[in-house]
């Protein structure tokens, strides 16, 4: 395999496939041209961009065991926290980072930004 001109091959070969591979599947969510605010299926990307103040999708359904990556691509800082009886909380989240959370129980998470409360999402997970 040749990558930037140089030859890789063996265990570095995969590693950058694997690499290339994850961040794909991090960066590429599949568009059916639904609004900002709708409702994305467990059949879809599970993944939650904060743009724009405000999370993308607003609601996201997903299966029991899920892995939900939060991807920050605002200037701002933002996080993710649900508090009560389903908690979670991605942490700090600057322009560019992301943090995922596998939601193994049955319910239904409500989280906000803690830095701009205005900013609200939920998690459904069947």
């Amino acid at each position: 395999m040749t990558v930037f001109g140089r030859v890789v091959s063996g265990r570095r070969a995969l590693a950058l496939l694997a690499g290339a591979a994850v961040a794909l599947a991090l960066f590429v969510a599949p568009g059916d041209g639904s609004a900002a605010g709708a409702t994305a299926t467990a059949s879809k990307a599970k993944l939650v961009k904060i743009k724009g103040f405000a999370y993308k999708p607003k609601t996201l359904r997903v299966r029991r065991g899920a892995r939900v990556t939060f991807k920050n691509l605002d200037r701002a800082r933002h996080n993710a926290v649900a508090r009560g009886k389903r908690r979670f909380s991605t942490g700090t989240l600057r322009r560019g980072n992301s943090k995922t959370i596998r939601f193994k129980r049955r319910g239904t998470y409500s989280y906000l930004c803690t830095f701009h409360p205005f900013m609200r999402g939920k998690i459904v997970v069947k």
